[in-house]
């Protein structure tokens, strides 16, 4: 598929942008009640489960539904031609707008579909225990993390790939336009068939001449779930390490380490931030304007996915520490925090699912944990299989998840 845009022989594409309104919206709205997620049985039959509930709110804004963002985004969705006056009548945007539909009907019933129905029945009593989530190592995948916790209002994605910046097509020849969705297209292969970005191949796609970071990627999940985007805002930090959220049409010179994203769906606001930032101990840490910045979240539910078990490694300390302290909850593969901070004990409630396996041939004996690997084929009885499979394990469908809830 990621050749045939370009190579065929009829591929002409006339794709007039003039119709995009440029407008972005003030965030200030009310808060208004939602239905009481109670849960009680559910939290009860877990034991060690503070019954620390709360009433869920949802924040409604005013915005403009055919913003910019929102005009983009849907272009990148395949949505484009019947939501805007934008005329796109070719053989070429037909070709993507099929390859788009094709690709997340197969998700939704390979994937997604099952996971809604797993996190249902496992784990939606963190429903009524915690509103944000934070997702480190995660790359623009909010995708998984918005399926398995679909009432968070706040999701804190990190890692270390460009934020860039979404397509401008009206100033993009035909040419220009099919290389930009045929670019684009190649780098969603790997989610759709691997559910995880391989790093490597994420800092060669979303490089500034192809598809420009990965805040088309990220956004392109967002819509797909359903949201309208409200606004977008950069995230930089000032000669003072201050941390300021900027309009994204500002013109400034410093490159953001981050971007605010604010997104609407059933009327209700939810905030995606993603943050590029290295967090091995040297550059984060408690003097660390980040880490600060970070340390104000807490009872947040942490998820882990295809982290290339860096949180193994003793220069991940701080991460692995801040995760330790402020998370009231982790759900995580064998690639994020090490089985032995996180069995049965007298601070975590931990249980198994799936089957575990060495890693990847990639990560070679890194990872590898053999009280994990004896405690899962010890009780493999009573260990409940994975209707779905995520991560490195696609090959072999070995995966395993760990469900830990604070004492």
């Amino acid at each position: 598929m990621k050749n045939y845009f370009i190579k065929s022989k009829y591929l002409y594409v006339v794709i007039l942008l003039c119709g995009l309104i440029y407008s972005c919206t003030e965030v200030a709205g009310t808060k208004t009640k939602q239905k009481i997620f109670s849960n009680e049985k559910e939290i009860n039959q877990l034991n060690p489960v503070k019954k620390k509930t709360f009433q869920l709110y949802c924040l409604k804004i005013n915005y403009n539904k055919n913003n910019t963002f929102n005009s983009t985004v849907s272009l990148l969705t395949g949505e484009g031609r019947s939501n805007y006056k934008t005329t796109i009548d070719s053989f070429y945007w037909n070709l993507y707008q099929e390859f788009i539909e094709m690709s997340w009907k197969k998700l939704e019933q390979q994937r997604l579909n099952k996971i809604k129905k797993w996190r249902e029945r496992e784990i939606s009593r963190l429903d009524t225990i915690s509103r944000t989530v934070f997702y480190p190592f995660s790359g623009p995948d909010f995708l998984t993390a918005a399926i398995l916790f679909p009432q968070v209002d706040t999701f804190i994605l990190l890692g270390l790939e460009p934020i860039g910046s979404l397509p401008d097509f009206s100033n993009m020849s035909s040419q220009k336009q099919q290389e930009y969705l045929s670019s684009f297209s190649n780098s969603l292969g790997d989610i759709f068939h691997k559910s995880y970005f391989i790093t490597r191949k994420m800092l060669h796609d979303f490089q500034s001449n192809k598809v420009n970071g990965l805040l088309p990627a990220l956004t392109f999940f967002i819509k797909k779930l359903n949201y309208n985007i409200a606004d977008i805002q950069y995230i930089y930090k000032d000669s003072t390490q201050k941390i300021t959220e900027l309009n994204y049409f500002s013109k400034n010179k410093q490159k953001p380490f981050g971007v605010k994203i604010t997104a609407i769906k059933d009327s209700c606001t939810t905030t995606i931030y993603y943050f590029r930032y290295n967090v091995m101990d040297k550059f984060f840490n408690d003097s660390n304007t980040f880490y600060q910045y970070l340390s104000k979240y807490h009872h947040y539910i942490t998820y882990i996915k295809s982290a290339s078990y860096l949180l193994h490694n003793s220069f991940m300390t701080n991460m692995r520490n801040l995760i330790l302290t402020n998370s009231i909850a982790i759900l995580q593969d064998d690639t994020g925090m090490p089985y032995q901070f996180l069995k049965d004990s007298d601070q975590w409630h931990l249980k198994l699912y799936g089957n575990y396996d060495k890693p990847v041939k990639d990560f070679g004996k890194m990872g590898y944990q053999p009280e994990l690997a004896k405690k899962m084929k010890q009780d493999s009885a009573f260990i409940p299989k994975l209707p779905f499979h995520l991560g490195y394990h696609w090959g072999n469908k070995k995966d395993v998840l760990m469900f830990a809830i604070k004492k």
